[in-house]
């Protein structure tokens, strides 16, 4: 199994704190966000090697940042793009990375701006029971946060029945954090999904084209232990008072 952290955004809310400064290296509880994430997936005896993927502008942020850590196989890719309008989005992300890093197994893919306080080891072995792709959920009852995420419904066996990425009335309170665990053969459709004109950005519409083209089943992960996705002044505020700054 391989990992890819997401990491090539602009952060244009976070402004700004991230007009020059990548959103992923932010200080939250004394060390760069990014580190709870990499220590966390390096615990992982099944990930071989972590890939962090960032645009050209913050390429060289990533870079020292990279260099002054001992973790196993850890690579920064440039994905090539330098503003917000030229991004390749996070879909768009993952395929560069899968063919740049020729990736043909198993693969965890995660945003480097969220913070989740789950046991990986156990989303790992949920993925090895299930051998589908497998996705982060948790419940949520305010329906301006279900709004900001996508959001699915499921079965007795949190299998998948549906889901829309940032939905105007959801249709269940579960919302998917972006932490997912695809099969290789599941990832190998991503030039499929790109290429018939779906949208690059926002991860949680792979999935949701996965269910909707009926590419075999998907489930979810529900957790209760707290999860954040730091995309505001707000939410940053609020989890560096959580971690002490």
């Amino acid at each position: 199994m391989q990992a890819i952290i997401l990491a090539a955004g602009y952060a244009t809310r976070l402004f700004p704190l991230t007009k020059d400064f990548p959103k992923a290296l932010l200080s939250v509880g004394g060390k760069p966000m990014l580190d709870h994430l990499v220590e966390a997936l390096d615990r992982i005896e099944d990930v071989k090697a972590i890939h962090v993927v960032s645009n050209s502008r913050f390429y060289p942020h990533f870079e020292r940042w990279a260099s002054k850590h001992c973790v196993r196989k850890l690579q920064v890719w440039d994905d090539g793009t330098s503003e917000d309008g030229t991004k390749l989005g996070a879909i768009g992300d993952m395929d560069f990375v899968r063919k740049a890093a020729g990736i043909a197994e198993d693969c965890l893919v995660v945003a480097g701006d969220n913070l989740l306080m789950i046991d990986y080891g156990d989303f790992c072995r949920e993925f090895a029971r299930r051998r589908a792709p497998l996705l982060l959920c948790q419940r949520q009852e305010s329906l301006e946060i279900l709004r900001r995420f996508a959001v699915a419904k499921v079965d007795g066996d949190n299998r998948l029945l549906e889901l829309v990425e940032k939905p105007k009335e959801p249709q269940s309170d579960l919302a998917v954090f972006a932490l997912y665990l695809y099969p290789a053969k599941t990832l190998a459709l991503l030039p499929e999904y790109l290429s018939t004109g779906n949208s690059p950005d926002s991860p949680g519409h792979f999935p949701e084209w996965l269910l909707r083209e009926k590419r075999g089943e998907l489930y979810a992960y529900i957790t209760d232990a707290p999860c954040y996705d730091i995309g505001t002044h707000e939410s940053l505020r609020m989890v560096r008072e959580l971690y002490g700054q």
